[in-house]
C-alpha cells in the first residue's frame, strides 16, 4: 500500500507540474528581442510584432505592456488572427487587448488571418480598431519614412493574397506583412526585403532540436515554424504568436511577441 500511495503521489504531483507549466506556456506572454539586418537600412529601424493573439487572456499583460513601452517601437504590426472567432466576447477581449496597446500611441498596422477571414463578424472588428487608428492594410502598401530611411510596407490578405498594388523601389526596405509566409513564398518576386508572418504557432509542441511538430499548411516536421531564415534574396520572420486555438496546449513554446530591430549591413 505504502509503494502504491508513493506512486499515486508521484503522478498526482508530476500532473499538476505538467499543468502549471502548460498553463504558463499559453498564458504568460514573454519577449522575444531579434535582430535582423538589411543593406538598404541607413539607420535602426524598431518594430514590435503581435501575431496570432486569438482573443487571449494574457496573464502579464502590463508586464507586456510596459516592455514594448521601454523597447519604443517606430511602429507595431499586427499579423493576423487576432481575434480567434467573431464571436462579440472574444471581439471584445481582442478589442481591450488592442485598446491598452493604443495607450502606447505608436503607428500600428493590421492584417487579417484565416481566423478573422473565415469566422463571422470582421466588419464588426474592422471598425472597433479603425476607432482606435489602426491602420488595415488589405493587399495594400504604405510608404513610410522613418529614421532617413524608406520603408515600403505592404500587407496582404490571408485567402486573397495579391500582389497587384504591390509598388516597391529599389531605394526602399520593401517589408511585407503575411499571416502565412507560404503565400509569399508561393508568389516570390524577389524583391521583398523582409516577410513578417505568423500563422503556425511555432508548431505548439516543440522537441529539442527538432523543432515544431506539425504546423497548419507546412505539415509534420516544418521548416518555416518559427524564427528568422533566409529565403533567396530575403528574410523571413515567422511569430510563434501570443495565443492558442482549439485547446490550450503548448510546449516548449511559450507565447510570445517580438520586438524587432532592424539594421544597417556593418
Amino acid at each position: 500500500m505504502k509503494n502504491k500511495t508513493k506512486i499515486a503521489l508521484g503522478l498526482t504531483t508530476s500532473a499538476l507540474a505538467l499543468g502549471l507549466y502548460i498553463n504558463k506556456q499559453c498564458f504568460v506572454a514573454k519577449e522575444e528581442k531579434i535582430t535582423l539586418a538589411s543593406e538598404k537600412l541607413q539607420s535602426p529601424i524598431k518594430i514590435t510584432q503581435i501575431s496570432d493573439f486569438h482573443s487571449n487572456a494574457i496573464k502579464n499583460l502590463d508586464e507586456l505592456l510596459i516592455n514594448i513601452k521601454n523597447f519604443n517601437p517606430d511602429f507595431i504590426i499586427l499579423t493576423g488572427d487576432i481575434i480567434d472567432y467573431g464571436t462579440v466576447s472574444k471581439i471584445e477581449r481582442s478589442v481591450y487587448f488592442l485598446k491598452k496597446l493604443s495607450t502606447l500611441n505608436k503607428s500600428t498596422y493590421y492584417i487579417t488571418g484565416n481566423h478573422e477571414e473565415a469566422g463571422p463578424n470582421l466588419d464588426v472588428f474592422l471598425k472597433e480598431i479603425d476607432k482606435l487608428g489602426i491602420k488595415y492594410l488589405k493587399n495594400e502598401g504604405e510608404l513610410l519614412n522613418v529614421n532617413d530611411n524608406k520603408i515600403y510596407l505592404y500587407g496582404t490578405s490571408m485567402f486573397s493574397f495579391s500582389y497587384e498594388n504591390y509598388k516597391p523601389s529599389k531605394e526602399s526596405v520593401n517589408i511585407i506583412l503575411s499571416h502565412f509566409s507560404k503565400n509569399v513564398r508561393d508568389n516570390y518576386r524577389g524583391d521583398e526585403d523582409f516577410i513578417f508572418s505568423g500563422h503556425t504557432h511555432g508548431g505548439q509542441v516543440r522537441m529539442p532540436i527538432v523543432g515544431g511538430l506539425l504546423a497548419p499548411g507546412e505539415g509534420v516536421l516544418p521548416d518555416f515554424d518559427m524564427g528568422a531564415f533566409l529565403y533567396k534574396n530575403s528574410t523571413i520572420y515567422v511569430d510563434s504568436g501570443l495565443g492558442n486555438t482549439f485547446l490550450p496546449l503548448r510546449f516548449l513554446d511559450q507565447i510570445q511577441y517580438s520586438n524587432i530591430t532592424l539594421v544597417p549591413v556593418v
